[in-house]
């Protein structure tokens, strides 16, 4: 390879979410002697802001004035321009609209996005933009096979536009601490890391805690994450009575910091595209128990990996609370089963190469000189 490829990755913003952290990441293991990068943000910053400038590449912060947005779409025109990439590579909604505008008016060669989600939540009018925009995309990566079976089926894109590249989890920043039998003698720490909005399912984990104390009165419940559904959920807990079990922990940036001194990991969300988070939890040695619905199937499998649950009913998160503390055998298998399973197939550095070799293969159908 002579010259570095130039790519430029566009995000919403720099805000503290699954998939701005898979690409603060994603951008530190690639490598800067065969890449020059630069990254833009269509509705401000965020954060994380302070990590992507600690990588040493362009940052350009834009943040449309106005829902039409036709000046950021403009801004990122000309510095597209200006910086001439090969390969625009998008993520979320916000970014692949105006950011593929841009690099579409632009004309930028390669054109591609990442679908984190099965998002349920946008409606017939973003699908049909979704749709009409992957006309002028060159490929769109799914997460998990769930996403992809999502965006074909029911959004409508093509499938031989499309590829499956499961995230990957740093495996040298959630290193693993070992299986750890819980001891029901002591306080047992449950942790959920996940924003604060119905997408994740907290009402019914908060729902589930009278039955849980009432079997385990020494079980705690830390949730770490922001949102607007903050004061409903502390009224919830409030109102049940387990207000003094449930800490309200709010943002942490580094939650590898604070996983080596939980128990496990719960995550009750109603759809995820794959679930970090659980790779995270996995890698650390953290067993744990999730929704049984499409994305964390592919992470989880129940009594292997982890344990599932049906989602939206806290008696079945309670009956699984249940069955994964009255076994410290189970709890074993499943810790050292996932951490294999995330060493083997979500390992960070397996997804940038799996990505690089995407972008090299479009160059050349495109036939863009290396």
């Amino acid at each position: 390879m002579g010259e570095k490829i130039k790519i430029v990755y566009i995000i919403n913003s720099f805000a503290l979410g699954g998939a701005e952290k898979l690409l603060l990441n994603f951008c530190r293991a690639l490598d800067k002697n065969k890449f020059e990068i630069a990254i833009c943000t269509v509705t401000g910053g965020g954060p994380l802001e302070e990590e992507f400038e600690k990588l040493g590449v362009q940052i350009k912060i834009f943040s449309k004035k106005n829902k039409l947005g036709l000046g950021v779409i403009w801004q990122i025109k000309s510095f597209l321009k200006e910086f001439r990439p090969q390969i625009v590579h998008t993520h979320l909604f916000a970014a692949d609209f105006w950011g593929k505008l841009a690099a579409i008016l632009a004309g930028v060669p390669v054109i591609i996005t990442t679908e984190h989600s099965v998002n349920l939540e946008e409606g017939w009018l973003k699908e049909q933009i979704k749709r009409l925009l992957s006309l002028k995309t060159d490929m769109t990566v799914a997460v998990s096979n769930a996403v992809k079976d999502f965006y074909v089926n029911k959004v409508g894109l093509n499938a031989k536009k499309m590829v499956v590249i499961y995230n990957g989890v740093d495996i040298g920043k959630f290193q693993f601490r070992g299986f750890r039998p819980i001891d029901l003698a002591r306080e047992i720490k449950a942790i959920i890391v996940a924003r604060l909005a119905e997408v994740k399912g907290h009402r019914y984990l908060v729902e589930a805690m009278p039955l849980i104390l009432k079997k385990y009165p020494n079980f705690i419940l830390n949730i770490v994450g922001a949102g607007n559904l903050l004061d409903e959920l502390k009224k919830q807990a409030e109102a049940l009575g387990v207000g003094e079990r449930i800490k309200f922990l709010g943002e942490i940036l580094e939650v590898e910091t604070i996983f080596p001194q939980m128990d496990l990991f719960i995550l009750p969300s109603l759809w995820e595209g794959l679930g970090v988070v659980l790779l995270e939890a996995q890698s650390i040695g953290l067993p744990v128990l999730t929704s049984n619905i499409p994305g964390t199937v592919e992470v989880v499998e129940d009594g292997q990996t982890g344990l599932l649950f049906t989602p939206k009913e806290p008696q079945a998160i309670f009956e699984s609370v249940s069955r994964l503390l009255a076994s410290p055998k189970l709890q074993e298998e499943l810790v050292n089963n996932a951490h294999k399973q995330v060493v083997q197939k979500f390992d960070l550095n397996k997804m940038v190469g799996s990505y690089v070799n995407l972008y090299l293969d479009l160059m050349k159908q495109r036939k863009i000189l290396l």
